[in-house]
């Protein structure tokens, strides 16, 4: 449990929650939130309100924040403040490039090398002491590979969700509060529901652990790094993520479509849909990712992005 005690203890619970199910990974932000709900405690503050002298102070002048981390507590400040304006409890936020160290930030773009060793590992690693649980995680990272799901996605899928006849997949109430309908390949649906006769039969969400509760992302997360060590991915603090694989799809997808000569125009609203992106300007983000990762498209796209701007790739 998260234990806060300070005045926003149900609201900083509620928004864990809320990330958690969206596809973040808010395990490693839980000891910067609960820094911040012991110094609402020890300042004092009895009314649900954050103004934006409150929230300065507790960044510029406490001394247990170090200079080097101060963008990522702006960072996990400014998305909880968002939150409770949401629940209409009043709160400064702060700009969204204020004091933000994930603008030099570039996502891991998986290789095909690098894909093949990740479900090699996870055949090989410990898991296969498991079946059931191996299978579980091979067809969770299929999905993610396949579909560039966001992971929260991937964990809450429903068995009444899956479509078999019409190999589609309902994801309900995703990051942008709305339901989805993904498409998916025969193979894929078929080995779902190959799964789901073998294993599933009662159980309401698919992906469902020995105690009948959905698997956490914290707990994907640690598995993930035991899959990368097997497959000698090298792991730093950049990365790569889980999340990185949802990067890989979409600039795959765009690479795909520019090797065939489709009209972007035409191709990105449908990516866009596909991938659950609020707007077309998420997905025309990716754009500039492509024009980094493959070079030998470059003169095709070169004149329809703006190649010297700063993309903050961690809200897609």
């Amino acid at each position: 449990m998260n234990e806060f005690k300070g005045i926003f203890k149900d609201e900083l619970k509620s928004f864990i929650e809320y990330k958690k199910n969206n596809g973040f990974d808010y395990e490693s932000m839980i000891h910067k939130l609960k820094h911040f709900d012991k110094y609402t405690i020890n300042a004092n503050l009895t009314k649900k309100e954050l103004t934006k002298e409150f929230l300065m102070e507790y960044i510029y002048n406490h001394n247990n924040i170090k200079s080097s981390t101060k963008g990522a507590y702006v960072s996990i400040i400014r998305q909880f403040t968002i939150y409770l304006n949401i629940k209409d409890i009043p709160a400064f936020v702060f700009p969204e490039q204020y004091f933000d160290n994930r603008r030099n930030f570039k996502p891991y773009i998986y290789s095909k090398d690098e894909i093949q060793r990740l479900f090699k590992a996870i055949k090989e690693c410990y898991l296969k002491k498991y079946p059931k649980k191996q299978e579980q995680i091979r067809l969770i990272f299929l999905i993610l590979v396949k579909t560039g799901m966001r992971i929260g996605e991937v964990l809450t899928i429903k068995r009444c969700n899956i479509d078999y006849e019409n190999n589609t997949i309902i994801l309900e109430n995703t990051k942008n509060d709305c339901d989805r309908l993904v498409v998916i390949n025969d193979k894929l649906s078929n080995e779902l529901k190959s799964f789901e006769q073998q294993y599933n039969k009662k159980f309401e969400y698919y992906f469902e652990n020995s105690n009948k509760k959905t698997y956490s992302v914290g707990c994907i997360y640690a598995i993930f790094r035991k899959i990368l060590f097997k497959a000698k991915i090298m792991h730093t603090e950049n990365g790569p993520r889980i999340h990185d694989i949802r990067h890989t799809f979409c600039t795959n997808s765009l690479k795909q479509a520019i090797d065939n000569n489709i009209d972007l125009n035409a191709f990105i609203p449908i990516l866009s849909a596909y991938v659950g992106h609020k707007d077309l300007d998420s997905t025309y983000k990716y754009l500039h990712l492509t024009y980094e990762v493959f070079d030998d498209i470059r003169d095709k796209i070169k004149d329809i992005i703006n190649i010297e701007r700063e993309i903050n790739y961690e809200e897609l």
